[in-house]
């Protein structure tokens, strides 16, 4: 609870925007294509050996000491460690090293690695090449874009994703396509656990959010269906088999099947909602989400507190942050976001804050962080009494529970809300970007934060009862 001059909101407020990664959500996504087999073996010029992470020498063909090339060769080290280690616990067998070669290439001057035919297959682009056993990347163009965007913990990720391929390989592994992706993400998330774990590379809350935004950027575009031939996975996908690996090591990342996890790829609904991207209009979302997450809680509050009737909250407040409204005789100044608790309101910032969630996150980016105040609400009336923290996730999952209704339909009798392809991927958006960099103590940081949301959209609401 903030001090005697603060509103008495408690756990009420919780979000800000965080303007450092504001605008590259909205960027175009980089495809970036992975494990495979291109057709060709042209050469390509130049050599440079480095000094991995463990003092082996690591030869990389192009320009070895471009900025972006110091941090893989670094990674490239470290994965080549950690797999001779993980690879034997999880498969019997020894690792045996890539050994085809890492090409740096700049696809305005440098011949084509193995694998291409052309140097433009290279360009936005990263991936590992089965029958060469090669890794190629974009230096010039894909790794810079992500490192200013993301940080400098995404190069690593993209090198583990590209491990993930080549541990395929040599475990002969076989399945879809997009399986493949995601257990590559999960493979990649076991790896940075490690790294952080271990040291090797200093990893804040920060810049693993950062890095998972980046992730999230790499995602199929919405519609995409999870048998396409060329499916990487969704964002929530994608984001969900990296915390997998992060959480659970390479031997859940082994464990994956075809439908296992499951894909959750998402068809528009009609051709109007195709021809709008899946977004409905500012207005609609801000004046028909409130109704259907009323109507939402009062199915979902009985089951969850032995029968007492949901009350329905007193009011919404969008406001002009010119003139923000009072929380229990007290001005809210600065806060975009909230669920006042002796007035039982919910109010945002109607003028600035909430309009560029909508421009740079999506509809649904709104719908889901109006869901994290109803779940305030809800802890309210139910007399929760967790420390703000705690509150904070719950309230997460809670929009992930009210989440995976809408895409159930499950209360097809009293709502007609629908959910469309990317939605999903802007609620992740909403979660790990737009808020405060001073967040994180209060309401968990954006990893912590789109683990309870994914848990609430595949466990329901239930789950989010359970102690944190």
């Amino acid at each position: 609870s903030g001090s005697s001059n603060q509103p008495p909101m408690s756990v009420a407020i919780f979000w800000r925007m965080q303007s450092k990664l504001l605008c590259t959500l909205a960027a175009a996504l980089v495809a970036v294509g992975c494990g495979g087999s291109p057709a060709g073996t042209a050469g390509h010029s130049g050599t440079a050996a480095k000094l991995g992470q463990q003092g082996e020498s690591i030869t990389i063909h192009g320009e070895a000491s471009a900025p972006v090339n110091e941090i893989a060769v670094k990674a490239i080290g470290d994965l080549q460690s950690y797999w001779a280690e993980e690879f034997p616990k999880l498969y019997g067998k020894d690792y045996k090293p890539v050994e085809g070669g890492f090409y740096s290439v700049a696809p305005s001057h440098d011949q084509p690695p193995p694998c291409t035919e052309d140097v433009s297959e290279v360009a936005g682009n990263a991936f590992y090449c089965s029958t060469e056993d090669v890794v190629a990347w974009d230096a010039e163009g894909l790794l810079p874009e992500l490192q200013s965007k993301f940080g400098d913990f995404v190069i690593p990720i993209v090198f583990a994703h590209e491990w993930g391929h080549a541990v395929q390989g040599r475990s002969d592994f076989t399945a879809r396509t997009v399986t493949k992706e995601l257990q590559a993400d999960c493979f990649a998330g076991g790896w940075a656990k490690h790294a952080q774990d271990s040291g090797v590379y200093k990893v804040n809350n920060g810049q693993l959010d950062e890095a998972l935004a980046g992730i999230l950027e790499l995602r199929d575009s919405p519609g995409t269906s999870k048998i396409d031939p060329n499916a990487h996975g969704s964002g929530f996908d994608r984001v969900g088999a990296f915390q997998d690996g992060y959480d659970n090591g390479p031997t859940a990342c082994k464990a994956y099947r075809d439908d296992n996890p499951v894909v959750i790829e998402l068809p528009f609904n009609d051709a109007a909602d195709q021809a709008s991207g899946g977004d409905m209009p500012y207005d609609s979302v801000i004046n028909g989400v409130p109704y259907d997450l009323e109507d939402y809680w009062s199915q979902v509050y009985p089951e969850l507190t032995d029968g007492q009737k949901w009350v329905p909250v007193k009011g919404l407040e969008p406001f002009n942050p010119a003139s923000p409204p009072l929380c229990g005789g007290k001005p809210t100044t600065g806060y975009s976001l909230f669920y006042c608790v002796p007035d039982d309101y919910i109010g945002w910032d109607n003028v600035d804050e909430m309009p560029t969630v909508y421009k740079q996150g999506g509809d649904f980016a709104v719908a889901t962080l109006l869901a994290t105040q109803y779940a305030l609400a809800a802890m309210t009336r139910a007399n929760d009494q967790s420390d703000e923290k705690v509150q904070s996730l719950r309230g997460d999952c809670f929009a992930g529970a009210y989440t995976a209704s809408v895409v159930l339909g499950n209360r097809s009798a009293t709502s007609s809300y629908r959910i469309s392809p990317g939605d999903l991927d802007e609620a992740i958006t909403a979660l790990l970007v737009f808020r405060g960099s001073a967040d994180a103590a209060r309401q968990g940081s954006g990893f912590e934060r789109t683990r309870y949301y994914r848990d609430g959209v595949i466990n329901g609401a239930e789950a989010c009862l359970k102690d944190s």
